[in-house]
């Protein structure tokens, strides 16, 4: 009877204690490979599509790429764009 009292509450906690490793790895995200984000100001709106606007921005820039994406495609993956009066800041990640 006591062995079995043992076993049972053995498992239960067995149980608990897998349930809560699933919930943490479950809130975990893997690592992204963006290694730099870069800020810029440009002449005038954000327009229809910000993002594009962006990326565009910073390839008419060119060669103020940062210096771990040497190397690499020198094109923001993704970009936010936000107003300012007449000009609008490029927040942009590139990837390396």
């Amino acid at each position: 009877m006591r062995s079995a009292s043992i076993f049972s509450l053995s498992c239960i906690l067995m149980f608990f204690i897998m349930n809560s490793v699933k919930d943490v790895e479950a809130g975990l995200t893997p690592m992204d490979n963006k290694c730099v984000r870069q800020k810029d100001i440009f002449v005038g709106g954000c327009g229809r599509d910000g993002n594009e606007m962006c990326i565009n921005d910073f390839v008419q820039k060119g060669n103020d790429w940062p210096s771990s994406c040497e190397g690499e495609e020198n094109r923001p993956s993704s970009c936010d764009c936000d107003n300012y009066t007449d000009q609008h800041l490029c927040t942009c990640d590139f990837d390396c």
